[in-house]
């Protein structure tokens, strides 16, 4: 009967209940009454071990910490015998060394030390971890009685004290033998309802007496020969022992190493004779290998017996027939451009495997071989095919085939073979201007979402769940495949009608805007779609997905979850796109950028405490840029790490030079946006380090913004950055706060000195009454954590009161000042900056 899970039982009424549930829900009730006598065994023998060390003197402290530390070492050496998935160790040499010099409470002590260590190596069930260590501590206190006895019964009985030493150690260190080995295996016997085999427990632990036997018998030595020539013998016996397994470690781990190349090789060895095996038996099963000699029109000339055996047809139905009518339609588009390949250049040659219809009408698929033949009957240069039968070799490969081409968590095509089917479909369609096909390219809106906030598991329920969804969605000769990630292609084929193709986006949409239930959450998938079809004149597969995702791209930027139709403007787009940032590129170097500041102030009392520089872009051909576009364009080309280099140096330029020159301006201070890109390169310390050294603004008056979602998304990589910065006297303040998904737990440790609550929260003071609560929140927030609140986008009076009765300290927005030329800030700072100002 199996075991209730625990979490189909009701709550435990005590902690026995609730260990035992989580713990020792296999354990059947002998088992557990094994598992609990020699819990509770090893428990008192602790305790007893523990009282009796204790009461040593305080001398003895240190050889009892000396005993325990080497058997921790020696657990933690083990050494895994050669071939063999046993290992073993040397802590029971250091074990019967303390029993015999320090007697049983300390060897139990050092028992305990090596059965947890082997046990927490060994095993991740606390059941284990408890039960091994307690066998070892009560087989060895046992261990310590019976030597004890036995040596003084030696001693009585006239033996010498070394001999009755080493005969009595020898002899009971069989004990923890047979009561730790006997009592494990019998309860793991009990719990898996085996029969207790007191037999074939010695035949298999057999090799385990004689480990005991050895460390015993080495430990006596070590013994004598300390109180034979002092305690130093113990130190270099240690030493020399924990010597010796390191070698014997080092030599076994490279014999492994050794076998493991060997097997490896030997692996390779089989795999490669098996495969030639293959092609051999194939080889020698199909030798009749079917032949036709085909004129250069394409006629077949003449054919062998074995050809006609294979087609089932007579040479009179074959001979003057062109040689495509016996193959599969579908494989004449491919076949004829390889063999046209060959009929222009003599010294060319194909192999290719393709369908041909066999007797029974049955498609037959066969290796076929076409190389130059001269035919001594003037019909000048024709090709001479070998048609080799494969159909057997063929249903095997298909299976893997399809697990080549099939992707592995949805079982839709996958990139490849969507490619290959395109491919084709390209080929008909060049050819043929009939053949039309269209290829949707969608892109899934919310699996990011998904995948951060429920796990991998939950979005690959969700993927499992939308290739369902899209089989349903189209004919059963389209193709739908996964190219990888959330992107999903479909390949219509045989269009007849243009608008089927926006047809299937429609359902495919309609289909993915219904929610699933994903571990309790209901989630509604959605998707963009690009189309484009074949009418476009495509040659290669490059161009379709190329066109198909620039369209798919159009429909996420038009608001997502929409259709969009590929046409020529979207190339137009990304050409402009790409203009554009080569004017960036040359804007940076050309000096037609430039930086207004946007006052921030302190609202009560309402004066200036400084600046958030704001790059603007005046292009001498199209006017101003918006910032929206060309730092997008500069993160996407890569030209953001430049343009925050420039931001940053001539921010802190200027704010060096207000410093200076205002009176009561040496604390204003400087804010400059700066991107997830920056964070993560080290040269951005550097930067700022010469930037800092070069202008001397007055320290800690520089503040480096970033996105809460952009910080969070890279905290990874952005920390060590900021860290240093940080040491150079660099703030920072997390813009935009309250949109993303910070952990309290990290905002708690982050190198930020301020939040700035997003203005959307700000604008809607008025009209949401949830927005104070939220900007009441941060506040709250932020002086807990000692953190600065900062709030941006004020625009009214009404806004300003508002922030104000909450207690917010500093503000900015167009209410207060628009961004500023410098000139403009110049006279600004004419009135001072000290001076409260009202608002």
């Amino acid at each position: 009967m199996t075991p209730a899970s625990p979490s189909d039982l009701p709550p435990p009424r005590n902690p026995w209940t609730a260990f035992r549930r989580q713990h020792l829900f296999d354990y059947p009730a002998p088992a557990l009454a094994a598992w609990v006598v020699i819990t509770g065994c090893g428990l008192l023998a602790l305790s007893w071990a523990l009282w009796h060390t204790l009461r040593l003197p305080a001398a003895s402290a240190g050889p009892v910490l000396l005993a325990l530390g080497l058997s921790a070492v020696a657990s933690n050496f083990a050494l895994k015998l050669p071939r063999s998935a046993y290992t073993i160790t040397v802590a029971d040499v250091f074990i019967f060394t303390a029993l015999a010099t320090l007697g049983p409470a300390v060897a139990v002590l050092a028992a305990g030390v090596e059965g947890a260590i082997g046990s927490w190596r060994t095993s991740k069930r606390l059941s284990s971890r408890l039960s091994s260590p307690a066998a070892s501590m009560a087989a060895m206190a046992v261990c310590g009685i019976a030597f004890e006895a036995a040596k003084a019964g030696l001693l009585w009985a006239g033996q010498t004290p070394e001999v009755a030493t080493l005969a009595a150690l020898c002899g009971a260190a069989l004990v923890p033998f047979a009561l730790s080995t006997s009592s494990l295996m019998a309860m793991m016997a009990l719990k898996r309802g085996l029969p207790l085999r007191p037999l074939a427990w010695f035949a298999d632990a057999s090799w385990l007496a004689a480990l005991y036997l050895g460390a015993a018998f080495a430990a006596g030595l070590v013994h004598l020969n300390a109180q034979r020539f002092g305690p130093a013998v113990l130190i270099v016996s240690a030493a020399l022992v924990l010597g010796l397994v390191l070698l014997l470690r080092l030599h076994f781990r490279r014999q492994e190493v050794e076998r493991a190349v060997q097997e490896t090789q030997l692996a390779e060895a089989q795999h490669e004779a098996a495969l030639n095996q293959q092609r051999f038996s194939a080889a020698f099963s199909h030798a009749a290998i079917g032949m036709a000699i085909v004129r250069p029109c394409g006629g077949i000339l003449q054919v062998n017996e074995a050809l006609c055996t294979l087609l089932g047809r007579a040479p009179a139905t074959l001979v003057d027939q062109p040689f495509c009518s016996v193959l599969h339609a579908g494989d004449m588009a491919l076949f004829r451009r390889h063999a046209e390949a060959v009929a222009a250049r003599p010294d060319e040659a194909f192999s290719m495997e393709l369908r041909v219809q066999g007797p029974a009408g049955d498609d037959l698929w066969v290796a076929v071989h076409c190389s130059q033949y001269d035919d001594p009957g003037g019909n000048g240069p024709c090709l001479i095919y070998q048609l080799h039968d494969i159909t057997s070799r063929h249903l095997a490969e298909s299976r893997l085939h399809h697990i080549a081409f099939h992707d592995g968590l949805t079982d839709l095509a996958n990139r490849h073979c969507f490619n290959e089917r395109l491919e084709v479909a390209v080929e008909q369609s060049r050819l043929d201007a009939e053949r039309r096909f269209a290829v949707l390219f969608l892109d899934l809106d919310r699996f990011k979402i998904v995948n951060d906030s429920l796990g991998h598991m939950a979005g690959n329920e969700l993927l499992r769940e939308v290739a369902q969804r899209l089989g349903t969605c189209v004919r059963p000769n389209d193709l739908v495949a996964r190219l990888g990630g959330d992107e999903f292609a479909i390949l219509l084929e045989d269009l007849h009608d243009p608008g089927m193709g926006q047809r299937v986006a429609q359902r495919v949409l309609d289909a993915l805007s219904q929610p699933l239930a994903i571990n309790g959450v209901e989630v509604v998938p959605g998707a963009s779609v690009g189309i484009t079809f074949s009418d476009l004149g495509y040659r290669t597969v490059d161009e379709v997905l190329r066109d198909a995702d620039l369209a798919m791209y159009e429909a996420k930027a038009g608001g997502r979850g929409r259709v969009a139709l590929f046409d020529s403007a979207m190339h137009e787009k990304v050409a402009e796109k790409l203009a554009l940032e080569g004017e960036l590129r040359r804007a940076i170097g050309e000096g037609q950028l430039s930086v207004h500041f946007q006052p921030l102030y302190a609202l009560s009392p309402y004066r200036l405490i400084g600046f958030e520089a704001l790059a603007r872009w005046d292009h001498p051909q199209r006017g101003p840029v918006s910032p929206a576009v060309f730092i997008a364009v500069a993160e996407e080309s890569g030209h953001i790490e430049a343009l925050t280099d420039w931001m940053i140096d001539h921010a802190v330029a200027q704010l060096a030079q207000w410093q200076q020159a205002v009176p009561g301006g040496a604390q204003l201070s400087m804010h400059v946006n700066i991107s997830g890109r920056d964070l993560g390169r080290p040269s951005l310390v550097t930067q700022v380090q010469q930037v800092l050294q070069r202008h001397r603004p007055t320290p800690g008056t520089l503040t480096l913004e970033i996105t809460e979602t952009t910080l969070m998304g890279r905290l990874d990589a952005a920390l060590p950055t900021m860290r240093a910065l940080r040491e150079c006297g660099v703030g920072f303040s997390i813009d935009d706060f309250g949109t993303g998904y910070s952990s309290l737990a990290y905002l708690g440790t982050l190198p930020i000195d301020s939040l700035k609550i997003d203005r959307s929260f700000v604008m809607g003071l008025h009209d949401k009454p949830q927005n104070v609560e939220i900007v009441r929140a941060v506040l709250n927030l932020g002086r807990s954590l000692g953190r600065q609140v900062i709030a941006e986008g004020i625009e009214t009076a009404e806004q300003l009161a508002t922030l104000r009765e909450l207690g917010v300290p500093v503000g900015q927005g167009y209410l207060l000042s628009r961004p500023l030329r410098a000139e403009q800030v110049t006279d600004l700072l004419a009135v001072g900056v000290d001076a409260p100002v009202s608002a």
